[in-house]
């Protein structure tokens, strides 16, 4: 199975997200774009993605809320704010409610790509973490229940486990210590 990085993008100036937009795929992630925030939550409901990339000062409702409802959708999502209006109170903010980074407008491109490659990374550490506690309270139930259906458990997260890191880890680099420093390929 081989899935590239998802990114969601959210900012409400056109020309600029049809352009990061366009540069970004040749960076072999794969972006869904919108301009319009509540949009996004509508229209991404029930989808995962690994990144989302935000903007502070959109029609509707902020980058600061989207932040928080797409925190609550998945709390795992890594959370970077691009702005051109950022502000030490905003930034903050952003970092208090879970944003993994924020970046001023204009930013270096190649500095952007890698913040979010560092976030993706960030990301698979997480679910590692989460997938570890899962088995740690299956262990704890194995005391209180058939060895049959431990075993049911056990098996339930290891495909977890598997389908994750395939899914994003294992499709770059083939293991998971060359998915930690996984980086998007360069179209030429």
């Amino acid at each position: 199975m081989n899935r590239r990085l998802r990114l969601l993008f959210v900012d409400d100036e056109a020309d600029f997200v049809k352009y990061m937009s366009k540069r970004l795929e040749r960076q072999d992630l794969e972006v869904v774009a919108y301009l319009d925030p509540i949009e996004a939550l509508e229209k991404t409901a029930g989808q995962s993605f690994d990144v989302a990339l935000l903007d502070l000062k959109m029609p509707g409702i902020d980058g600061e809320e989207l932040l928080r409802r797409l925190k609550d959708r998945d709390p795992l999502v890594e959370i970077i704010i691009l702005t051109g209006h950022g502000s030490i109170e905003s930034a903050f903010r952003a970092s208090r409610n879970g944003a993994y980074q924020y970046l001023l407008k204009p930013c270096d491109f190649d500095g952007l790509v890698t913040s979010i490659c560092n976030a993706y990374a960030n990301r698979i550490k997480a679910l590692q973490a989460h997938r570890a506690e899962q088995v740690d309270n299956v262990l704890m139930r194995i005391l209180k229940t058939s060895p049959l259906e431990a075993l049911r458990q056990l098996k339930s997260i290891g495909d977890e486990i598997e389908q994750t890191l395939s899914a994003s880890a294992m499709a770059e680099g083939g293991d998971f210590e060359s998915a930690k420093t996984m980086r998007p390929k360069k179209k030429t």
